[in-house]
């Protein structure tokens, strides 16, 4: 068994530009929860998880491109703006997790390009996907032109109403109490 060097090709396509990380809160939930199992199993598989995504998420950072561009299908939400990197806890096996993110161009020049992560799930029935359309307020079934074209939002169960301080525990006028199934 010979050593595998990485091509050229690979080496420099992950010294890119800078690149600023954005965690969003529900990456953070996702690897609360992943640190919460591997705490309840030192050395176990969650452990190993742990490691390998937050690994990952440091090759994101450092301009590592994504295990493939993601695209448009019906019957999922359409993260056709997203990437998605796979992870696993056994290198031997299919990848069980994928972390999906997105790349925003930088707002001026000189400025980094943001990777923003949006969700670490299981790979099994596109659990990490739905996630990610969850959090991005994407329902299944629609283009990322569709969504735009619509002139209101479209309500998501997933997403609790926001409330401001004030008016915690009493409706306003303007702020029926609705409730969408």
């Amino acid at each position: 068994m010979g050593i595998v060097l990485p091509s050229r090709r690979s080496v420099m396509s992950e010294r890119r530009s800078p690149v600023r990380l954005l965690p969003t809160t529900g990456l953070k939930q996702d690897l609360q929860t992943l640190h919460d199992a591997a705490v309840m199993h030192p050395h176990g598989p969650e452990d190993r998880l742990l490691r390998v995504a937050l690994n990952q998420l440091g090759r994101i950072q450092q301009g590592a491109p994504s295990t493939h561009p993601l695209e448009y299908m019906p019957s999922y939400p359409d993260l056709s703006d997203c990437e998605t990197t796979y992870v696993g806890a056994d290198p031997n096996a299919k990848p069980s997790h994928r972390i999906v993110w997105r790349e925003r161009a930088p707002q001026r020049p000189g400025e980094p390009v943001t990777r923003e992560i949006i969700a670490l799930g299981e790979r099994a029935n596109g659990q990490a996907y739905y996630m990610a359309g969850q959090r991005l307020g994407r329902p299944v079934g629609f283009t990322l032109a569709e969504l735009a074209a619509q002139r209101e939002p479209i309500a998501s169960p997933s997403r609790p109403r926001q409330r401001s301080i004030s008016s915690f525990g009493t409706p306003s006028a303007d702020e029926p109490d609705l409730q969408f199934e």
